[in-house]
């Protein structure tokens, strides 16, 4: 099912959302079957392409996106994004890619509430409460994006923390999303780098934490989703063809150790982040590429615990925010007829 939009103003008004009436039968999703999720170690995780995405999409794990999301937020100084938008330079028709919760759209779709916020996912674990100008649709992104006015000249196209999604973001999202662009039009990724750091000595080899997070590395390039790319976004930005190419780097103390206390602050909700997330990071990976059992990755989680918590031990990850400009004089966002497989969730 094609989700269309009248794109004849910039206003909401000027937006119809409707379906095509050309249905591809053989191709389309099902509704009832995105809500068959998957069950694995007590955990859900999407029905659609299953087995893509290895974190659980239960309403745990959405609470937690959802705490992540502020922190991230606080992190922005209360922004959403560092590209240049304001109240006064709207975009009008905004692109979430791997959406999540979907706290980034609503909250987008409340800041302008003229523009038009399309938010996609592989799991409809959406809130039904959102603003008028906000619509969440089932894709899976690393396939070839749709064609047709919907899918073209976005002002504005995001990804945030997508770790485990791509087994190549350049050319299964950044490439993409540079031709989908309007000319002039933006794009931001806000991306961990997925390894911890320390600026006062290396890291213990026998500290559990950091072990857990190289059979995480390692799990997820096993599963082709490497999930150490943040650092390359810069450089792969400007392969793309974007200009005005930003990059700023934030550190997340992994708990309370700063001595400042705004850091040592961000650093227990980062904390309590993490610990929220272990098994969530833990279960699908650790037993489909190790075997282990939900009671063996529980017992192995112990000592991480403890040593996350470890407030001797200076560790922080960092956080790349990665903005670009599609050049005014490119024109390469044209529409193209094409059937595709998406339906609405919610």
């Amino acid at each position: 099912m094609n989700p269309t939009f009248n794109q004849s103003g910039t206003s909401l008004d000027d937006y119809k959302f409707s379906f095509e009436y050309y249905l591809d039968y053989s191709n389309s999703i099902q509704a009832d079957s995105i809500y068959d999720f998957h069950k694995e170690n007590g955990r859900t995780y999407h029905a659609y392409r299953a087995g893509a995405y290895h974190h659980p999409n239960d309403a745990t794990e959405v609470e937690r996106l959802d705490d992540q999301y502020q922190i991230l937020k606080i992190i922005l100084d209360g922004r959403n994004y560092l590209a240049p938008f304001s109240r006064e330079k709207p975009p009008h028709k905004v692109l979430d890619i791997a959406t999540g919760s979907g706290s980034w759209a609503i909250d987008l779709g409340d800041e302008f509430p003229e523009a038009q916020i399309i938010g996609t996912d592989l799991s409809p674990i959406q809130s039904d409460l959102v603003p008028p100008n906000v619509q969440f649709v089932i894709d899976d992104a690393t396939d070839e994006w749709p064609g047709g006015n919907d899918w073209c000249n976005f002002d504005f196209i995001h990804t945030r923390v997508t770790i485990g999604c791509w087994s190549d973001m350049l050319t299964q999202v950044i490439r993409p999303a540079f031709e989908r662009l309007r000319p002039g039009g933006w794009m931001e990724s806000q991306e961990l780098m997925g390894i911890l750091e320390c600026d006062n000595g290396p890291i213990p080899e026998n500290n559990a934490f950091k072990m857990w997070v190289d059979d995480i590395v390692e799990a997820c390039i096993e599963v082709d989703r490497p999930m150490t790319f943040a650092a390359s976004l810069k450089k792969w930005y400007m392969d793309a063809g974007f200009i005005n190419v930003h990059e700023k780097v934030y550190k997340i103390p992994i708990n309370g150790w700063p001595r400042i206390r705004k850091l040592k602050m961000l650093g227990q909700l980062w904390h309590a982040n993490l610990s929220n997330g272990l098994a969530a990071f833990s279960y699908a990976l650790l037993h489909r590429t190790k075997g282990m059992s939900q009671e063996e990755i529980e017992i192995s989680l112990l000592d991480v615990r403890r040593d996350l918590a470890d407030e001797r031990v200076q560790i922080y990850e960092s956080f790349y925010v990665v903005y670009g400009q599609k050049p005014e004089g490119d024109s390469s966002s044209t529409p193209q007829p094409q059937l595709f497989d998406t339906i609405m969730a919610g």
